[in-house]
C-alpha cells in the first residue's frame, strides 16, 4: 500500500487559502439588490433603537382623609425588544416596595423578571405585563407577593 504524502496535501491546502484571500469586493461591486437590503436594513435598525418610555400611575386616596394617598407608579422604557424599568408600590402608612424591571417585549407582552426590596428584604420573582392603549395590567404572581394591578396611563413627565 503506497504512503500519503501529507506534504501535498498542505501545499494544497495553502493554495487554496490564498486564493481565496485574493479577492476582494467593493460596495461598487456588489450587485444592486445586496446593497438595497444593507440600506434597508440600516433603516430599520435606527427605528428600532429608538427609546420609548411610557409611564403609569395610580393614585388611591383614603376614603376619611383625602389628603393621604397611596401611589402605584410604573415606568418602562423600551429599546428594541429590551425593556427596563422601575415598579414601585408606595403606600401612605405601609412598608413601601420599590424595585427594577428587565425583560423582553413582543406584542405589547412584556415577559421579565422584577426585583425589589419591601420589608427590608430583596426578591426577584417573575413578571407579565400586557400593555394597553391606557392602562398596562400586571398579572399576579404565583408566590403571593400581591404585585398583581391594572395601572393608568399617564405623562411621563409628571
Amino acid at each position: 500500500m503506497p504512503k500519503f504524502n501529507f506534504n501535498i496535501l498542505i501545499i494544497v491546502a495553502i493554495c487554496v487559502f490564498t486564493m481565496s484571500c485574493n479577492k476582494t469586493a467593493t460596495v461598487e461591486a456588489l450587485p444592486d439588490p445586496v446593497v438595497d437590503k444593507t440600506l434597508k436594513k440600516s433603516e430599520l435598525e435606527k427605528e428600532i433603537d429608538i427609546k420609548r418610555s411610557y409611564c403609569f400611575r395610580n393614585e388611591t386616596a383614603f376614603k376619611d382623609n383625602l389628603e393621604n394617598i397611596d401611589i402605584l407608579e410604573l415606568k418602562l422604557d423600551v429599546i428594541g425588544n429590551s425593556v427596563s424599568g422601575i415598579y414601585n408600590w408606595l403606600p401612605k402608612f405601609k412598608d413601601r416596595r420599590e424595585g427594577t424591571i428587565t425583560g423582553l417585549i413582543e406584542k405589547n407582552i412584556i415577559k421579565g423578571k422584577y426585583h425589589f426590596t419591601q420589608e427590608g428584604k430583596e426578591q426577584t420573582i417573575p413578571i407579565t405585563i400586557k400593555l394597553n392603549e391606557d392602562s398596562v395590567i400586571i398579572s399576579d404572581d404565583k408566590k403571593g407577593v400581591g404585585i398583581g394591578a391594572v395601572i393608568s396611563r399617564t405623562n411621563c413627565s409628571l
